[in-house]
């Protein structure tokens, strides 16, 4: 998916940042690992903040790739609230918005989540 888009894009992962390898990718590190480069996945505020700057750079897409991560971490309610604030951000910077989610999602929680991103 990385490589099929062309402009800069906001990856949101559970990835460390040597695992990906294309050069238009921000990448924000989601994980409790004490590094400079990382973001608790508690600290929605911090990812928000990171992905406005990025979006106000230049970057066109977003892409959150840790939706079950961030769901553990923070509870149904406040994660799909976060996933709605950034749906919101890339709506007024005309960017893409994109969330990857596993087949073991619920059905409940895939239906809320796709209303939201809508």
């Amino acid at each position: 998916m990385l490589r099929s888009i062309p402009d800069e894009k906001v990856l949101i992962t559970r990835k460390m940042p040597g695992e990906v390898s294309d050069s238009n990718v921000i990448h924000i590190w989601v994980t409790r690992v004490r590094h400079p480069q990382a973001v608790e996945p508690t600290n929605l505020y911090v990812i928000e903040q990171r992905v406005w700057d990025s979006l106000s750079k230049g970057a066109r897409n977003v892409i959150l790739d840790a939706f079950e991560y961030l769901l553990l971490e923070n509870g149904l309610e406040r994660t799909l609230r976060f996933v709605g604030k950034l749906r919101d951000m890339t709506l007024l910077s005309n960017s893409n918005f994109y969330v990857t989610v596993s087949d073991g999602i619920d059905e409940r929680v895939l239906a809320m989540l796709k209303r939201i991103v809508e």
